[in-house]
């Protein structure tokens, strides 16, 4: 009988995960980012063999958009989930979203068990770059940038920063940036409230040398049935808290060219690299999970001025912006277009609308054949409520 699949925004998911368990409450910027863009998986949804569908708070407006654009999927309220069979698809698995679809009625049957997603939350923790760094080493023999060290008590970051002034400090899980510290003065108050604070929550904190960025970028994963493949590349920029700010949408060979270009390497090296990461997550998490998963990287220059490749900044367990960008780039981007992805947040819901009446006055859209070939697009409905905004803005080489 054909299964419906059912797609779930929950960007909290990061945050879910430090919290470790159900119950948690995500903080009201992140509620309504997740209530801002819960359409947001029409763009990388896969058509289901009983139908696509998405799971919504706003079904008549959320239903009248997804007719406008024409996007093969609909609006599901999450009353309408209990007692009834899908395939869940959420941007990311925990044991909190799993408890609220239980409380849902979901079929316990659909839903991944509590061992699995303990395991999930365990590789989500930032020590597994520690060890994907050490595996990246034996496969290729080649040394990559520093290992990070995991630390257990202030006194040991504060040893660390003794070596390695201004490094960084990490929350083992954290998302959006929340869980980044770089230590400027190690003996103030603040420092040692906050380290000691993660300590207790997490029983640990990373410590990474400070290094002189050039360029962020990724490699993005999908793990199906014990296998993980590579799925592309993609190109992004943080803002000043390490969050994530905007993306390149192109195809994947101008995407290779940008990294290539800026690191100073053959495409065969980024290959490389590429086919090794997929034999060490096949080996150490397509066994206990099932989805997208990203590989964030930096470019960075070493003291000496030499460009490298720091192959494991972080490892997240979720779909991610830079998918979402690569599929976009592969279904909706014209041939020889190129556009920028932003989530940008706006303090009252008339400044989206304004935004958006600027912006596409500003850069008029231009399609052929259904495809983006040049200007500005929202991605999502704006609600009444409404102060995230998730867009594209197109350009081609001649304009």
């Amino acid at each position: 009988m054909p299964t419906i699949t059912t797609y779930i925004f929950n960007p909290e998911h990061d945050l879910a995960l430090a919290y470790g368990t159900e119950g948690y409450t995500a903080p009201p910027r992140a509620q309504q980012l997740r209530r801002d863009l819960q359409m947001l998986p029409a763009w990388y949804c896969e058509k289901g063999d009983g139908g696509t569908e998405i799971l919504s708070q706003n079904i008549a407006e959320d239903a009248a958009w997804l007719m406008k654009t024409g996007l093969p999927c609909r609006p599901v309220a999450i009353n309408r989930l209990q007692c009834r069979h899908s395939r869940y698809r959420p941007w990311g698995w925990n044991l909190d979203l799993r408890g609220r679809l239980l409380n849902a009625c979901v079929p316990t049957a659909d839903l991944p068990i509590r061992d699995q997603l303990l395991t999930v939350q365990e590789l989500s923790h930032r020590r597994t770059t520690i060890l994907i760094h050490k595996l990246l080493a034996e496969v290729t023999g080649t040394t990559f940038s520093p290992l990070p060290v995991e630390a257990h008590s202030v006194d040991e970051v504060r040893h660390f920063n003794a070596a390695y002034p201004q490094c960084y400090i990490k929350a083992p899980w954290s998302g959006s940036g929340k869980g980044i510290y770089r230590v400027l003065d190690a003996d103030s108050r603040n420092f040692a409230i906050w380290t000691q604070g993660v300590i207790n929550r997490q029983g640990s904190i990373m410590c990474e040398q400070p290094l002189d960025k050039v360029m962020d970028f990724a490699m993005e994963f999908r793990c199906q049935a014990g296998t993980a493949h590579f799925a592309g590349y993609s190109v992004f920029f943080n803002d000043s808290h390490c969050s994530y700010d905007s993306g390149i949408i192109a195809g994947q060979d101008e995407l290779e060219r940008i990294i290539t270009s800026r690191l100073g390497q053959s495409a065969n090296y980024l290959h490389m690299i590429s086919a090794a990461l997929s034999k060490i997550l096949t080996g150490i998490v397509a066994p206990h999970y099932e989805g997208y998963l990203g590989i964030d990287m930096m470019i960075y220059r070493d003291r000496g001025g030499t460009l490298q490749l720091n192959p494991c900044v972080e490892m997240n367990l979720r779909m991610t912006m830079g998918m979402v960008s690569a599929i976009i780039a592969d279904r909706h981007l014209a041939p020889g277009s190129t556009a920028t992805f932003r989530v940008t947040y706006h303090k009252s819901p008339g400044e989206v609308c304004a935004a958006i009446s600027h912006l596409s006055q500003k850069h008029p859209l231009k399609t052929s054949g259904r495809k983006i070939v040049s200007g500005f697009m929202p991605l999502t409905p704006t609600y009444d409520d409404s102060h995230f905004l998730a867009s594209i803005t197109a350009t081609t080489a001649a304009s």
